[in-house]
């Protein structure tokens, strides 16, 4: 990896698991374990898309589950695939001890 994949990794994995992470060392091993970890978090976001939103206060209950199940169909199939943040944390913490781990060169 050139400094600047270094730095990038460096800076995606400080955002998920704080300061600790500056001192790791950003090498393959690191670097194969992110790839894991954000295909990890990518399988958990695609079933986001079929978790209803909350139901707002006053609203049909009937009218609403429909309006919702249209609105789960539409974000599957959307070509716009984000993460969502609740599971690239899920999978950090899952997988905190495995870069701890790579750190220390286990």
């Amino acid at each position: 990896m050139d400094l600047h994949e270094r730095q990038d990794l460096k800076s995606f994995l400080v955002a998920l698991y704080g300061p600790q992470a500056n001192g790791w060392p950003m090498n393959e091993k690191i670097f194969d374990l992110t790839y894991e970890l954000v295909a990890l978090s990518g399988r958990c976001s695609g079933v986001m898309d079929f978790v209803p939103r909350p139901m707002p206060y006053g609203i049909n209950p009937m009218r609403y589950l429909k309006k919702e199940l249209r609105e789960m169909f539409l974000r599957a199939i959307s070509k716009n695939k984000d993460q969502y943040i609740v599971c690239v944390k899920g999978a950090a913490g899952g997988m905190s001890t495995k870069f701890k781990e790579a750190a220390l060169g286990l």
